[in-house]
C-alpha cells in the first residue's frame, strides 16, 4: 500500500476554510434564531404572547368572580336589587312618581 503524504493547506486554502466555516457557523447561528416556526425569536414571541394571555385569563377570573357575587347578591338582598332596579332600570315603586327639575336646555335659532 502506497501512504498518501498529508500536505498542509496554503495560506490562501487556510483563510478560504476559514470563511466557508464561518458562513456556515453564521448561517447555522441565523437559522437558530429565526428559524420560522421554532426559532429562538419565534419561541420569544411565544412567550410573551403567553404572559399576555396569562395577564387577561387573570382578569377575566377576577371579573367572574366579581360577578358571581353580584349574582348571589341580586338573588338573596332584597335591598340591593331594589337598588339596581331603581338606579340602572329607572324603575318605581306603586304610586311613586319622578319629578325632573333639571334646567331645560335652550335651543339654538
Amino acid at each position: 500500500m502506497k501512504h498518501k503524504r498529508k500536505t498542509s493547506l496554503s495560506p490562501l486554502q487556510q483563510k478560504r476554510l476559514l470563511r466557508i466555516s464561518l458562513c456556515i457557523l453564521g448561517a447555522t447561528l441565523l437559522w437558530i434564531v429565526f428559524a420560522p416556526g421554532r426559532g429562538m425569536f419565534f419561541l420569544y414571541q411565544q412567550k410573551r404572547h403567553l404572559a399576555a394571555l396569562t395577564a387577561e385569563q387573570e382578569a377575566l377570573i377576577l371579573k367572574n368572580q366579581e360577578l358571581e357575587l353580584e349574582v348571589e347578591r341580586l338573588q338573596s338582598d332584597e335591598e340591593y336589587l331594589e337598588q339596581v332596579a331603581r338606579e340602572e332600570h329607572g324603575m318605581l315603586k306603586k304610586n311613586e312618581m319622578v319629578f325632573d327639575f333639571a334646567k331645560e336646555k335652550k335651543k339654538k335659532k
